[in-house]
């Protein structure tokens, strides 16, 4: 049986998994990658404010920890995580970088050794091996173009990896004492302005505003950003092993495998329907009860 903090951090999966839609529709506006970035954080941080707001100034109160978490969590997973990975894409393509990010239960299994003392099971790596085969044949349809191979994109692409396993971790360790909106709203504002000042570096380019852009950018904000960021770190304090999150979180790819095929008319295969299978095996297997010596214990995942 899949218990809250499992169903919320897959419902986050889910929700990420609609990114490529905006992408889709920010392309058709000429936004570059960057401006993407900054327009989603920024959203994000528009829509949570209004509930912050209406909590009362103190739900914008953090301790000194969360702040330092929520300003780690906001250059690492926002700012740096969104350069790498879409600089990982424009190199190897979208499907080559979705894999690349999803090395990230084997990142977090490790980060979670260090960090909380969490030992490897055998049902642990079988999970992570099952994860990552599902989404190597959903993302590449298993057509592996070796030929678009780049060194640095690769490099970015792991980068990202470790950005998205990070959050894991920062999530778990600002989830003990501070509010989950707070931290959110926070990593938020970190975040936009780490990208901020990249985009004033590099540029942010000229594209056309109008309103349905405003529109697509608040429901963007809400709905990839904001909504699933905060459940994720939400439920994180709740599952018994964090290292489970990336695995739980990794239906993302199956969401955005689904949408780009009923949204974009694109073609599921054979190889992506063993991949989504594979995916969602990997999921029941760590919901599954595991055997002690003694008797069938509760769920891990909590």
């Amino acid at each position: 049986m899949i218990k809250n903090g499992a169903i919320f951090i897959i419902i986050s999966g889910a929700l990420w998994g609609t990114t490529g839609i905006y992408s889709h529709l920010y392309r058709g506006y000429g936004i570059p990658p960057v401006t993407m970035s900054i327009l989603r954080v920024f959203c994000a941080m528009l829509v949570i404010t209004p509930f912050m707001i209406k909590k009362g100034r103190k739900s914008f109160v953090l301790s000194k920890r969360g702040f330092i978490i929520a300003c780690i969590q906001g250059v690492i997973t926002q700012a740096v995580f969104n350069v790498a990975y879409f600089t990982a894409i424009g190199k190897l393509g979208m499907a080559s970088s979705v894999v690349l990010i999803y090395t990230s239960p084997i990142i977090v299994a490790i980060m979670s050794y260090f960090f909380f003392k969490e030992t490897p099971t055998m049902r642990k790596v079988f999970a992570m091996c099952v994860t990552i085969m599902g989404v190597t044949f959903t993302a590449t349809g298993g057509v592996f173009e070796i030929s678009k191979l780049s060194l640095s994109g690769i490099l970015m692409g792991l980068i990202s990896g470790i950005c998205f396993a990070s959050l894991a971790i920062t999530s778990r360790l600002g989830g003990q004492s501070d509010d989950p909106m707070a931290m959110t709203y926070y990593t938020m504002v970190f975040g936009f302005i780490a990208l901020i000042i990249y985009g004033a570096i590099v540029g942010i380019g000229e594209f056309h505003v109008d309103e349905k852009l405003v529109v697509i950018s608040i429901i963007n904000g809400a709905t990839s950003v904001a909504l699933p960021y905060f459940l994720y770190g939400f439920s994180i304090s709740k599952l018994k092993h964090v290292s489970y999150a990336p695995i739980l979180s990794s239906v993302e790819n199956i969401a955005a495998t689904l949408f780009g095929t009923f949204i974009f008319g694109e073609a599921l295969g054979p190889w992506r329907v063993v991949g989504i299978i594979l995916v969602m095996t990997s999921v029941v297997m760590i919901n599954m009860p595991e055997r002690t010596k003694n008797l069938i214990n509760v769920v891990d995942c909590e």
